[in-house]
């Protein structure tokens, strides 16, 4: 039951209300003299006042206006009472703060009934201020959480594609400022373009999540990439989740934005690692016999030629154990620079190992352009080079197998590009050889017997 403090100048008066208040069960507590009541209520905190408003001294209205300035008693209602039936007074009461008002003599039916109104009153607002203060402090947990984390946070409309809310890091991600992202459609801000994914004329880098979170209630995972106005690309992740209302259908978005930048680098490095050359660049031998498997199916398929190239550097040996490794390595990388400016770009160059050499030459359409792909790199290769303080004279054997007269898969390419390197060697280096005569070629496509090839 309620604490009910009573303060009147007259002894009957709090005489009869006490008794009143404790027949029903509650807790009077009285003051004769108004000067009393902050001090008293500052020790003996109550749930309600009940406050005569003509007091010698200090009346009524005074002490309301105290309690009312007083951050630990303003919340108590107050109960004027009075003889009086001056309707400004009455008026004056409630502007001041008085939940409400009773006449003396008072009434017990009168007085239980505004005593219960104000008391539950009082429980009402006392749980609703207690829901939001754990409402504040919930949201307040919630905002600290999502300042705190790394990732970046946004909630989306489903229907209209507008960003909501976002955290701190979003507001980094999206280098805007965040009044700019509230009210911004979220593909604008993340894929850059003026139309909704799902609409998007120019495919991009990974799926509209936004669907399947809308139409499935599913969690996605999702990786995009944005190209910055400074032509910088930036790589994320975007983990999808729905938000449910009340009748458990999906009208919200929770996006968690994940920079993968730096990962997604890392991962193209090992990437290239796995298939190029270290030293100079190149694709390796993994990455070369992919590519010619696919060149050799695609002429198959459009009937043209293709050439596989063997390079072997002449005496490369003799320089790299007399003049060591270092140079021997910048020998091989300029080497590398002359190869690939010796093919046209859709050919591969592509090194095996140590000083060892290879190009494929895909979509041959005339026989003498292998010819005169073979001479531009020797060519090229006959150039002094520059190692340091040495100025050095390379020049290169080149074995060379075309299809389809030398074969129809890769290892029968390789076999015979590498017979014709031999034949170049033995007959005494820095020229080209194909393993078959171009003459006997030509003469093989006059009489039409070249199987694979459509002219």
């Amino acid at each position: 039951m309620a604490r009910i403090l009573v303060v009147d100048d007259d002894s009957h008066t709090i005489e009869h209300i006490t008794k009143l208040i404790s027949d029903v069960g509650h807790t009077p507590v009285f003051i004769l003299e108004p000067a009393f009541v902050m001090p008293k209520l500052e020790d003996d905190p109550v749930d309600l006042i009940l406050l005569d408003v003509n007091m010698p001294d200090i009346n009524g209205l005074m002490v309301l206006d105290q309690i009312r300035a007083t951050p630990s008693t303003r919340d108590i209602p107050v109960i004027m009472i009075t003889g009086e039936s001056d309707e400004k007074l009455i008026r004056d009461c409630f502007e001041r703060g008085a939940v409400d008002f009773l006449r003396k003599p008072v009434r017990r039916y009168e007085l239980i009934s505004r005593i219960s109104i104000a008391l539950k009153t009082r429980a009402h607002i006392v749980q609703i201020q207690s829901q939001h203060d754990a409402l504040s402090r919930s949201k307040e947990l919630i905002e600290t959480i999502l300042h705190s984390m790394d990732d970046g946070i946004c909630v989306i409309d489903g229907t209209t594609q507008k960003i909501l809310e976002c955290n701190r890091v979003f507001v980094d991600f999206a280098r805007r400022p965040r009044d700019e992202i509230i009210g911004t459609s979220c593909h604008t801000l993340l894929t850059e373009p003026s139309y909704p994914c799902d609409h998007c004329p120019e495919p991009l880098t990974g799926d509209c999540p936004l669907p399947q979170a809308m139409d499935h209630g599913a969690c996605t995972v999702t990786n995009h990439t944005r190209i910055n106005s400074n032509g910088t690309k930036q790589h994320y992740r975007i983990i999808t989740t729905p938000i449910l209302d009340a009748q458990g259908r999906t009208n919200r978005v929770l996006y968690l934005v994940r920079d993968i930048t730096q990962s997604h680098t890392l991962e193209e490095k090992l990437r290239h690692l796995a298939f190029h050359d270290v030293l100079t660049g190149l694709p390796n031998r993994q990455l070369f016999f992919d590519r010619l498997n696919q060149s050799l199916a695609h002429v198959k398929r459009q009937g043209l030629f293709m050439a596989v190239m063997f390079f072997d550097l002449d005496k490369f040996k003799v320089i790299n154990d007399t003049l060591g490794h270092d140079v021997g390595d910048k020998l091989l990388k300029e080497v590398a620079k002359r190869l690939r400016k010796g093919v046209r770009e859709s050919d591969t160059v592509a090194r095996l190992g140590g000083d060892e050499f290879t190009a494929i030459l895909t979509n041959i359409s005339e026989l003498e352009d292998i010819e005169s792909i073979a001479e531009k790199i020797l060519d090229s290769l006959s150039s002094s080079i520059e190692c340091d303080e040495h100025k050095l004279k390379i020049t290169s054997s080149i074995g060379i197998s075309v299809f389809p007269f030398d074969g129809h898969d890769a290892k029968s390419m390789i076999k015979k590009a590498d017979d014709a390197l031999y034949k170049v060697k033995e007959e005494g280096r820095n020229d080209f050889q194909f393993n078959t005569d171009m003459k006997k070629m030509e003469h093989k496509l006059k009489k039409g017997k070249v199987k694979g090839y459509k002219g």
